[in-house]
């Protein structure tokens, strides 16, 4: 499992989810029982793992699976909480009801919320700026099947949630980050958040909640302190201090959307974005000209108005006539296996119903398809991931796990 940390955090949590609805997502290729996607303790490395009851004589068995509660329980030689992580709660309540942000009389610290889905005992909880607020204090390695389930149930409850933990002190280059905390930096944006002696004292000079925040710049760590009342909240409701930089594929679509009209994308913008192109994607076979030759900016553009569903970089009035524009081209016909599954997976399936379009796919569907490991294919996954990977998670797949 090679793939980026990005891409594995989405699998992790898809097959948590599933794990814990007991509805599997992702099954082993050799006796198709259940796996989900935990790190390996030693290396840190992601591996698939089954889930209990799998059948011991497949030769990808990796051993019975402890549960959940029977981790738990080993935590701290069976205590609940360490003097530690008590100390620390205590403290956030006391700079809590300090805060003027803090509404009077609803800071709580260890009581249980309970609901018609669920009931939790968060460390803290307040109503901070006029929205309800709970911190969970995060110090010791926490699984992902209890962040996520804890996660859920204050989204469902229109909680904001702040994992907290305690002077954090970043990996060095060669080393990596615990499980749990790489699981609350991505559920917090990619940041981090942590308490220590200097952002206590500040709190209690201030009578304001000051807080330690963590991210990663070209793979190197930065930090500064900040506010509680300056924190940016996702629609999740965690939070974030510094937004990190956009998914390189996001930027050079806003980039390239920036210098495209209803005229299409013109040189030498065309020419310069193509170069950036077939240098990300490592594509030493073809360059800038190579790219044009093979219609991959008019390919941007017709993918961009199935996305967007209306004509991009075209003056076609609508998606029917883009994509019959497009096939006129007969060079272009390789592409339409292609479109077909974009048109599918962006939900734009209904034009490919249209006759002029059927045609048109019919003759172009005659010739031969570009497949997903051509520039063409590298191209489409490289550019637009979170599409395809929408179509991936539709179904359960099958793992093969070395």
């Amino acid at each position: 499992m090679g793939m980026h940390k990005d891409d594995y955090q989405v699998i992790r949590r898809l097959a948590t989810r599933a794990r814990l609805e007991r509805n599997p997502r992702y099954v082993c290729d050799l006796c198709g029982h259940p796996v989900y996607a935990p790190r390996e303790p030693r290396s840190g490395l992601p591996y698939w793992k089954h889930h209990p009851g799998a059948p011991e004589n497949c030769p990808w068995w990796t051993g019975t699976p402890s549960g959940v509660d029977a981790i738990s329980s080993r935590q701290f030689d069976g205590v609940q909480e360490s003097p530690l992580h008590a100390k620390i709660k205590n403290i956030v309540g006391e700079l809590l009801i300090a805060d003027f942000r803090t509404e009077p009389g609803s800071v709580i610290v260890d009581e249980y919320v309970v609901t018609e889905s669920g009931r939790r005992r968060p460390d803290v909880r307040a109503v901070y700026d006029g929205a309800p607020l709970v911190v969970e204090v995060q110090l010791a390695t926490t699984q992902i099947p209890i962040i996520v389930q804890r996660e859920d149930f204050y989204t469902s409850e229109a909680f904001r949630l702040l994992w907290l933990t305690w002077n954090f002190q970043p990996p060095q280059a060669d080393g990596r980050l615990l499980s749990s905390f790489e699981d609350i930096f991505y559920s917090h944006n990619k940041n981090l958040f942590s308490m220590d002696d200097e952002t206590i004292g500040i709190s209690r000079r201030e009578n304001e909640v000051f807080l330690r925040a963590f991210w990663t710049r070209d793979h190197l760590w930065m930090s500064k302190i900040v506010r509680l009342s300056e924190l940016s909240w996702l629609p999740s409701g965690r939070a974030f201090a510094v937004a990190p930089d956009p998914p390189w594929h996001d930027d050079f679509i806003t980039r390239w959307r920036a210098a495209t009209s209803e005229y299409g994308t013109p040189w030498p913008a065309r020419g310069t974005l193509l170069a950036e192109l077939a240098t990300k994607l490592a594509l030493p076979e073809i360059d800038n000209h190579g790219l044009e030759e093979a219609d991959i900016d008019s390919l941007i553009n017709c993918l961009l108005s199935l996305l967007d569903d209306r004509p991009v970089g075209s003056r076609q009035k609508n998606l029917a006539e883009v994509l019959n524009t497009f096939l006129n081209v007969e060079r272009r016909h390789r592409f339409a296996r292609l479109l077909r599954r974009f048109a599918g997976l962006t939900n734009r399936a209904d034009i490919l119903e249209i006759k002029s379009v059927q045609n048109k796919f019919a003759v172009a569907l005659g010739s031969h398809q570009d497949d997903p490991q051509s520039v063409t294919g590298r191209v489409a996954l490289g550019l637009f991931p979170e599409v395809f990977r929408s179509g991936r998670s539709e179904s359960s797949k099958r793992i093969s796990m070395p």
